[in-house]
Protein backbone atom coordinates (compact mmCIF):
# COMPACT_ATOMS: atom_id res chain seq x y z
CA UNK A 1 0.00 0.00 0.00
CA UNK A 2 1.58 3.30 1.22
CA UNK A 3 4.45 1.70 2.32
CA UNK A 4 5.54 0.30 -1.33
CA UNK A 5 4.12 3.37 -2.93
CA UNK A 6 6.97 5.36 -0.51
CA UNK A 7 9.77 2.53 -1.55
CA UNK A 8 8.80 3.02 -5.42
CA UNK A 9 8.59 6.74 -5.54
CA UNK A 10 12.10 6.93 -4.04
CA UNK A 11 13.47 5.17 -6.65
CA UNK A 12 11.51 6.71 -9.68
CA UNK A 13 13.24 9.95 -8.59
CA UNK A 14 16.46 8.67 -9.36
CA UNK A 15 15.37 8.05 -13.14
CA UNK A 16 18.49 5.00 -13.57
CA UNK A 17 17.26 2.63 -11.20
CA UNK A 18 14.61 0.09 -11.01
CA UNK A 19 12.83 -2.42 -9.09
CA UNK A 20 12.12 -6.13 -9.36
CA UNK A 21 9.78 -7.64 -6.99
CA UNK A 22 10.01 -11.43 -6.85
CA UNK A 23 8.40 -13.29 -3.84
CA UNK A 24 9.89 -12.43 -0.55
CA UNK A 25 13.14 -11.01 -2.55
CA UNK A 26 13.75 -7.87 -3.28
CA UNK A 27 16.30 -7.02 -6.70
CA UNK A 28 17.65 -3.65 -6.71
CA UNK A 29 19.03 -3.05 -10.19
CA UNK A 30 21.47 -0.06 -10.66
CA UNK A 31 21.89 0.75 -14.12
CA UNK A 32 23.87 4.31 -13.80
CA UNK A 33 26.61 5.17 -11.66
CA UNK A 34 24.91 7.04 -8.92
CA UNK A 35 25.41 4.27 -6.29
CA UNK A 36 29.07 4.76 -5.92
CA UNK A 37 30.57 6.72 -3.11
CA UNK A 38 32.16 10.26 -3.49
CA UNK A 39 35.90 9.59 -3.19
CA UNK A 40 36.79 13.50 -3.71
CA UNK A 41 36.43 14.46 0.12
CA UNK A 42 36.31 10.94 2.03
CA UNK A 43 40.02 10.88 0.94
CA UNK A 44 40.66 13.38 3.10
CA UNK A 45 38.88 12.82 6.02
CA UNK A 46 38.33 9.00 6.14
CA UNK A 47 40.01 6.70 9.04
CA UNK A 48 43.47 5.59 7.22
CA UNK A 49 43.23 1.70 7.93
CA UNK A 50 43.98 -1.33 6.12
CA UNK A 51 40.87 -2.93 6.87
CA UNK A 52 38.61 -4.06 4.61
CA UNK A 53 35.94 -1.21 4.91
CA UNK A 54 38.35 1.22 4.20
CA UNK A 55 38.95 -0.56 0.93
CA UNK A 56 37.77 1.91 -2.30
CA UNK A 57 36.54 -1.40 -4.14
CA UNK A 58 32.62 -1.51 -4.68
CA UNK A 59 31.40 -4.79 -4.50
CA UNK A 60 27.99 -5.33 -5.86
CA UNK A 61 25.27 -5.50 -3.52
CA UNK A 62 22.15 -5.29 -4.88
CA UNK A 63 21.61 -8.50 -6.57
CA UNK A 64 20.60 -11.14 -3.92
CA UNK A 65 20.96 -14.53 -4.24
CA UNK A 66 19.51 -15.66 -1.14
CA UNK A 67 17.00 -14.13 1.04
CA UNK A 68 17.57 -10.48 2.37
CA UNK A 69 18.39 -11.52 6.42
CA UNK A 70 20.88 -14.35 5.25
CA UNK A 71 22.11 -11.65 2.26
CA UNK A 72 23.28 -8.99 4.91
CA UNK A 73 24.81 -11.57 7.28
CA UNK A 74 27.51 -12.59 4.44
CA UNK A 75 30.61 -11.12 5.14
CA UNK A 76 31.33 -9.36 1.52
CA UNK A 77 27.36 -8.00 1.83
CA UNK A 78 28.42 -6.32 5.41
CA UNK A 79 31.78 -4.62 4.44
CA UNK A 80 29.92 -2.82 1.36
CA UNK A 81 27.45 -1.54 3.97
CA UNK A 82 29.80 -0.24 5.97
CA UNK A 83 31.70 1.06 3.16
CA UNK A 84 28.79 2.77 1.60
CA UNK A 85 27.30 3.79 5.10
CA UNK A 86 31.02 5.46 6.16
CA UNK A 87 31.21 7.56 2.89
CA UNK A 88 27.25 8.70 3.78
CA UNK A 89 28.75 9.84 6.83
CA UNK A 90 31.77 11.90 5.80
CA UNK A 91 30.58 13.03 2.72
CA UNK A 92 27.08 14.25 3.09
CA UNK A 93 26.82 17.89 3.13
CA UNK A 94 24.28 20.60 3.63
CA UNK A 95 23.29 23.41 1.05
CA UNK A 96 25.93 25.74 2.79
CA UNK A 97 28.65 23.27 2.46
CA UNK A 98 28.94 22.08 6.62
CA UNK A 99 29.46 17.86 6.65
CA UNK A 100 26.69 17.14 8.60
CA UNK A 101 27.48 14.15 10.50
CA UNK A 102 30.85 15.07 11.14
CA UNK A 103 29.10 17.94 12.94
CA UNK A 104 26.94 15.98 14.79
CA UNK A 105 29.33 13.07 15.87
CA UNK A 106 31.73 16.34 17.29
CA UNK A 107 28.36 17.76 19.08
CA UNK A 108 27.34 14.31 20.29
CA UNK A 109 31.10 13.95 21.96
CA UNK A 110 31.21 17.09 23.33
CA UNK A 111 27.39 16.96 25.45
CA UNK A 112 28.93 13.24 26.56
CA UNK A 113 26.03 11.57 24.09
CA UNK A 114 26.11 8.08 22.33
CA UNK A 115 23.30 8.29 19.63
CA UNK A 116 23.71 9.59 16.33
CA UNK A 117 20.48 10.59 14.35
CA UNK A 118 20.36 9.91 11.19
CA UNK A 119 17.62 11.30 8.71
CA UNK A 120 16.20 8.77 6.93
CA UNK A 121 15.64 11.40 4.07
CA UNK A 122 18.91 12.11 3.52
CA UNK A 123 20.08 8.69 3.90
CA UNK A 124 17.39 7.62 1.02
CA UNK A 125 18.60 10.37 -1.12
CA UNK A 126 22.34 8.85 -1.00
CA UNK A 127 22.26 5.22 -0.57
CA UNK A 128 18.58 4.28 -0.88
CA UNK A 129 19.39 0.86 -0.92
CA UNK A 130 20.45 1.17 2.56
CA UNK A 131 17.70 3.06 3.31
CA UNK A 132 15.07 0.22 1.88
CA UNK A 133 16.90 -2.22 3.79
CA UNK A 134 17.03 -0.43 7.21
CA UNK A 135 12.95 -0.46 6.65
CA UNK A 136 12.72 -3.91 6.08
CA UNK A 137 15.44 -5.35 8.68
CA UNK A 138 15.94 -2.85 11.02
CA UNK A 139 18.07 -4.80 13.23
CA UNK A 140 20.82 -6.42 11.28
CA UNK A 141 21.27 -3.01 9.40
CA UNK A 142 21.45 -0.51 11.98
CA UNK A 143 23.89 -2.95 13.72
CA UNK A 144 26.36 -2.02 11.17
CA UNK A 145 25.55 1.13 11.23
CA UNK A 146 26.49 1.29 15.28
CA UNK A 147 29.67 -0.57 13.98
CA UNK A 148 30.32 2.30 11.60
CA UNK A 149 29.78 4.96 14.10
CA UNK A 150 31.86 3.60 16.72
CA UNK A 151 34.99 3.50 14.31
CA UNK A 152 34.60 6.85 13.51
CA UNK A 153 34.12 8.06 16.83
CA UNK A 154 37.23 6.61 17.68
CA UNK A 155 39.03 6.74 15.13
CA UNK A 156 42.55 8.95 16.01
CA UNK A 157 41.54 12.07 14.01
CA UNK A 158 38.56 12.18 16.13
CA UNK A 159 37.62 11.09 19.52
CA UNK A 160 40.26 7.92 20.32
CA UNK A 161 39.57 7.94 24.27
CA UNK A 162 35.69 8.31 24.08
CA UNK A 163 34.89 4.82 25.04
CA UNK A 164 36.62 5.35 28.30
CA UNK A 165 33.13 7.88 28.71
CA UNK A 166 30.67 6.03 26.45
CA UNK A 167 31.01 2.10 25.93
CA UNK A 168 28.95 1.91 22.65
CA UNK A 169 27.62 4.43 20.08
CA UNK A 170 24.18 3.63 17.95
CA UNK A 171 22.72 5.58 15.12
CA UNK A 172 18.89 6.62 15.76
CA UNK A 173 17.20 6.86 12.08
CA UNK A 174 14.88 9.97 12.56
CA UNK A 175 12.29 11.59 10.08
CA UNK A 176 10.51 8.63 9.05
CA UNK A 177 8.03 9.62 6.21
CA UNK A 178 5.35 7.20 7.14
CA UNK A 179 3.69 7.76 10.90
CA UNK A 180 1.67 4.43 11.48
CA UNK A 181 -1.78 4.36 13.57
CA UNK A 182 -1.12 1.48 16.84
CA UNK A 183 -3.83 0.54 15.75
CA UNK A 184 -3.06 -0.74 12.01
CA UNK A 185 -0.16 -2.15 13.23
CA UNK A 186 0.03 -5.86 12.88
CA UNK A 187 2.04 -9.07 12.60
CA UNK A 188 3.49 -7.81 9.10
CA UNK A 189 5.28 -4.65 10.84
CA UNK A 190 6.97 -7.15 13.44
CA UNK A 191 10.71 -6.76 13.43
CA UNK A 192 10.25 -3.51 10.36
CA UNK A 193 11.04 -0.24 10.90
CA UNK A 194 7.81 1.59 11.75
CA UNK A 195 6.96 5.15 13.36
CA UNK A 196 4.37 5.38 16.06
CA UNK A 197 2.78 7.88 18.25
CA UNK A 198 0.97 7.39 21.77
CA UNK A 199 1.00 7.59 25.06
CA UNK A 200 2.92 5.51 27.77
CA UNK A 201 0.36 4.22 29.92
CA UNK A 202 2.55 1.83 32.12
CA UNK A 203 6.36 1.57 32.44
CA UNK A 204 8.14 -1.22 33.95
CA UNK A 205 11.24 -0.88 36.21
CA UNK A 206 14.99 -1.35 34.67
CA UNK A 207 16.26 -5.23 34.17
CA UNK A 208 19.13 -6.25 32.86
CA UNK A 209 19.64 -7.91 29.58
CA UNK A 210 22.21 -10.45 28.75
CA UNK A 211 24.69 -9.45 25.83
CA UNK A 212 28.37 -11.33 25.95
CA UNK A 213 27.97 -13.97 27.94
CA UNK A 214 31.19 -16.13 29.42
CA UNK A 215 30.68 -19.49 30.44
CA UNK A 216 32.60 -21.86 33.11
CA UNK A 217 33.03 -25.69 32.33
CA UNK A 218 32.45 -27.12 35.78
CA UNK A 219 34.21 -30.15 34.80
CA UNK A 220 37.69 -28.30 33.68
CA UNK A 221 37.28 -24.92 35.15
CA UNK A 222 37.71 -23.77 31.82
CA UNK A 223 36.64 -19.68 30.62
CA UNK A 224 34.26 -19.97 27.43
CA UNK A 225 32.93 -17.25 24.97
CA UNK A 226 32.41 -14.56 25.22
CA UNK A 227 28.89 -15.64 23.77
CA UNK A 228 26.83 -12.72 21.70
CA UNK A 229 23.04 -12.85 23.16
CA UNK A 230 20.07 -11.88 21.22
CA UNK A 231 16.26 -11.01 22.23
CA UNK A 232 15.22 -14.19 20.55
CA UNK A 233 17.41 -16.78 22.08
CA UNK A 234 20.28 -17.54 24.31
CA UNK A 235 23.44 -18.79 22.88
CA UNK A 236 24.95 -21.12 25.47
CA UNK A 237 28.05 -23.41 24.47
CA UNK A 238 27.12 -27.64 24.29
CA UNK A 239 30.97 -28.87 23.91
CA UNK A 240 33.84 -28.08 26.15
CA UNK A 241 36.82 -27.48 23.65
CA UNK A 242 39.19 -28.12 26.66
CA UNK A 243 37.63 -31.18 27.90
CA UNK A 244 35.09 -32.37 25.31
CA UNK A 245 32.50 -32.88 27.62
CA UNK A 246 28.96 -31.28 27.47
CA UNK A 247 29.09 -29.41 30.62
CA UNK A 248 27.51 -28.51 32.87
CA UNK A 249 28.51 -24.67 32.28
CA UNK A 250 28.06 -21.88 34.71
CA UNK A 251 27.58 -18.17 33.44
CA UNK A 252 30.35 -16.49 34.95
CA UNK A 253 28.83 -12.85 36.04
CA UNK A 254 31.92 -11.20 36.10
CA UNK A 255 33.14 -11.65 33.24
CA UNK A 256 30.17 -11.29 31.10
CA UNK A 257 28.30 -8.16 30.13
CA UNK A 258 24.80 -6.71 30.32
CA UNK A 259 22.87 -4.15 29.15
CA UNK A 260 19.51 -2.14 30.78
CA UNK A 261 15.93 -2.70 29.14
CA UNK A 262 12.51 -1.72 29.76
CA UNK A 263 8.73 -2.22 29.19
CA UNK A 264 6.32 0.35 28.41
CA UNK A 265 2.73 0.37 27.35
CA UNK A 266 2.28 2.61 24.52
CA UNK A 267 -1.82 3.28 23.08
CA UNK A 268 -3.21 5.04 21.11
CA UNK A 269 -3.71 8.91 21.57
CA UNK A 270 -7.51 9.89 22.87
CA UNK A 271 -7.87 12.29 19.64
CA UNK A 272 -7.01 9.52 17.17
CA UNK A 273 -9.38 7.10 18.56
CA UNK A 274 -12.54 6.09 16.63
CA UNK A 275 -15.72 6.62 18.55
CA UNK A 276 -16.91 3.48 20.38
CA UNK A 277 -13.89 1.71 18.86
CA UNK A 278 -11.59 -0.36 21.64
CA UNK A 279 -8.45 1.17 22.53
CA UNK A 280 -5.35 -0.69 21.57
CA UNK A 281 -2.34 -0.45 23.17
CA UNK A 282 1.46 -2.25 22.83
CA UNK A 283 3.74 -3.46 25.06
CA UNK A 284 7.25 -1.79 23.65
CA UNK A 285 10.51 -2.93 24.90
CA UNK A 286 12.98 0.11 25.12
CA UNK A 287 16.81 -0.97 25.67
CA UNK A 288 20.05 0.78 24.63
CA UNK A 289 20.18 -0.55 21.43
CA UNK A 290 16.33 -0.02 19.54
CA UNK A 291 13.03 0.11 20.94
CA UNK A 292 11.09 -2.92 19.19
CA UNK A 293 7.33 -4.08 19.44
CA UNK A 294 6.45 -7.05 21.06
CA UNK A 295 2.73 -6.77 19.16
CA UNK A 296 0.68 -7.39 21.80
CA UNK A 297 -2.61 -5.52 21.38
CA UNK A 298 -5.67 -5.09 24.45
CA UNK A 299 -8.27 -6.13 21.68
CA UNK A 300 -7.95 -8.52 18.07
CA UNK A 301 -7.49 -7.63 15.59
CA UNK A 302 -10.30 -6.30 13.18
Amino acid sequence: GLRRHMRLSLHEERGNSCLAWHSDLLTFVDAGSSMKAVQANSSRLNTRSSSPESCPQEINIEIMRCPLRDWITQTNTRTEIKRRFRNFLLTYESPKGVYVYLEQIKQMCANNLASLKVSYPQLSAAVPILAMWTTDVPREVLEIFDEVAAELVLSSEHFPSYKNIMPEVHVRIVDLPILDSIQVLRRIHQNKLVRACGVVTRRSGTYPQLKLAKFTCLSCQALLGPFIQSSEEEATPSLCPFCRSNGPFHLHHEESHFRNYQRIALQELPGWVERYATVTHHEVRRCPTRACSENQRSSPPR
